[in-house]
């Protein structure tokens, strides 16, 4: 009897506050389904992002791999080799090495001061043009590689604008490299 009582007293706010509770998880549940989708959507469109994001940097990998082995192969043979013609014909030493073969061949020719002064010239030639050599071919090499990179630079970037490809143009002026090497890198050879 009590609890008949008890019920019929409070049967409404029971049934109200039921209501309420039950109204409150289902709004709970709806809000976390849809915040999950949310969540769902924005992992996605990352993962997006990012394959767009790798597939742009190998693209640009593969681009300054291409260049360099370009300058490599075809631009810096060239110059190097017209640079050791240079340096043979400005610091010539056969006749220096032809006069003191002379000297040994025929011992009265040449007296050991004679000697001696040749020696040293050939020494310092010798030295000065392997130092010069050392120092020249890497300057050209270093000179090639940063040229023949500006320019492919250049011809990506054109090229990116002619294909119309805008979230290319903005990872390149964000910057491409995943690593700080990397980044340097391309830093270095104008591609940042």
């Amino acid at each position: 009897m009590k609890n008949r009582n008890f019920w019929r007293r409070h049967k409404r706010k029971v049934l109200v506050g039921a209501g309420l509770l039950g109204s409150g998880y289902v709004l709970y549940k709806l809000y976390n389904a849809h915040r999950q989708r949310l969540n769902d959507l924005e992992r996605e469109l990352a993962s997006e992002r990012k394959k767009v994001d790798d597939l742009v940097k190998d693209q640009m990998q593969a681009h300054f791999d291409n260049v360099q082995r370009i300058a490599d192969t075809t631009t810096l043979p060239h110059a190097i080799q017209y640079l050791s013609n240079r340096i043979e014909e400005e610091l010539e030493l056969s006749h220096l090495t032809d006069r003191l073969m002379k000297g040994k061949g025929q011992p009265n020719t040449l007296t050991s001061s004679e000697k001696h002064e040749l020696w040293d010239r050939l020494k310092i030639l010798s030295f000065t043009r392997m130092a010069l050599s050392l120092w020249t071919m890497t300057i050209l090499s270093l000179y090639i590689r940063v040229q023949v990179n500006v320019l492919g630079k250049h011809l990506y970037i054109d090229t990116a604008r002619h294909l119309g490809s805008s979230h290319l143009l903005v990872l390149l002026r964000k910057g491409l490299g995943s690593t700080a090497g990397e980044c340097d890198r391309l830093d270095f050879f104008g591609w940042k």
